[in-house]
């Protein structure tokens, strides 16, 4: 024996159904914003601050105070580059 829904029913599997299907359009908006901010270099200057930090290190004999200080580089220059990006209007906030 089949049970026939009633049209609340109906309405109420509409309706999630809807629902579902704007949230999925929402993620994948939100994710091609995402990937189109994604373009900074950024990150680049923090692994190259450590990489050059290290090599100061080892040149100067202390790794681990070259590996800190080129951190601190790194991320300076990452700061300071988005900070500069922002100030040109380059950025679409």
């Amino acid at each position: 024996m089949f049970i026939i829904p009633s049209n609340r029913e109906r309405a109420k599997k509409e309706e999630t159904s809807n629902l579902i299907e704007n949230t999925m359009e929402e993620k994948n908006e939100t994710k091609k914003e995402a990937k189109e901010d994604d373009d900074s270099p950024g990150g680049l200057f923090i692994a190259a601050g450590v990489l050059g930090g290290m090599g100061f290190g080892f040149l100067f004999g202390n790794l681990l105070a070259g590996l800190f200080i080129g951190l601190g580089i790194g991320f300076a220059l990452s700061a300071s580059y988005e900070i500069f990006r922002i100030h040109k209007g380059k950025n679409k906030q």
